[in-house]
């Protein structure tokens, strides 16, 4: 069996082979970017719009990719194919490459680019059938932070979260910001339903302006659901009728518990119930043929 094949600045190589430069400033000073985003029957589900992401937050903090989107997704169908994949897990990285004293001025250097498409690994079922568990976390996103609004791969905050939340034997940290608002989760957006009415955070709250969020938000108007942005608390979370979160990989994930305290009568809801199938409806949609 061949080795699995990743994209690293041009070239692909076998994973096991793959380096970059120890002088890279991703690896020395955390200036970096990722996507993840999710393959359906051999098909990037929203790719367009995880570029277009990445391309707002490399003008952002001046990380420039000399790939074009099209090169990235001739990359990930080489990858496909080389790799045997139907389903995956594709993850997008770019570096603002080796460190060197251009990275004080405006004009830096291309991106080091890194492309993986492995196996996809699905969250268990029963997630889905009796709903997931959260804890929320002591750590507080920063609402005046600029990098919160990126997905950066400064991610301690959010593993420091999740070692707290599966010690708790939780899947997911949620964490509420410097004005005790709700924020997002460790590697998720949130959503509540009270009175089936649709909620979530405004972006400004502190949070990464999720893909599948936005598409979730979409489908809530095409499927007549009312839904508002708007500042959210502690109370609003614990008196939700139903709490789900949302990701590339996870899609919408219903929790039925916030720590010991019990939602939507420990099981989905009908809401959420909609909006997932009405999400895989939207999937098969655009990645079929």
């Amino acid at each position: 069996m061949n080795p699995a094949q990743i994209y690293v600045a041009g070239q692909f190589v076998p994973a096991r082979d793959a380096t970059v430069s120890a002088n890279d400033a991703g690896l020395l000073l955390g200036a970096g970017l990722f996507e993840t985003l999710r393959v359906y029957n051999k098909k990037p589900f929203r790719l367009a719009q995880h570029l277009e992401r990445l391309h707002r937050s490399g003008e952002f903090l001046r990380i420039f990719l000399g790939e074009s989107p099209r090169d990235i997704g001739r990359v990930i169908d080489q990858l496909l194919e080389l790799n045997g994949l139907t389903e995956a897990r594709v993850r997008i990285t770019a570096t603002r490459g080796p460190l060197t004293r251009e990275l004080e001025d405006d004009e830096a250097p291309h991106a080091t680019v890194l492309i993986s498409a492995g196996p996809m690994t699905e969250y268990p079922r029963e997630f889905y059938e009796q709903g997931a568990t959260v804890v929320v976390s002591d750590i507080r996103a920063n609402e005046t932070d600029p990098t919160v609004y990126h997905k950066t791969v400064g991610y301690t905050r959010s593993l420091l979260a999740l070692r707290d939340a599966h010690r708790a034997r939780a899947t997911e940290a949620i964490f509420f910001n410097t004005k005790n608002h709700l924020a997002e989760g460790a590697m998720s957006n949130v959503f509540l339903v009270k009175e089936g009415k649709l909620l979530t955070p405004p972006v400004e709250e502190g949070l990464l302006a999720g893909i599948t969020r936005a598409t979730v938000l979409e489908l809530a108007a095409a499927e007549g659901v009312p839904a508002e942005q708007r500042p959210l608390t502690i109370r609003d979370l614990l008196d939700a009728d139903e709490v789900f979160l949302t990701n590339a990989i996870m899609e919408l994930l219903p929790v039925c518990r916030v720590e010991r305290k019990e939602i939507s009568a420990g099981r989905p809801g009908p809401v959420w119930k909609r909006l997932a199938e009405a999400y895989k409806a939207r999937v098969v949609r655009e990645t079929a043929g």
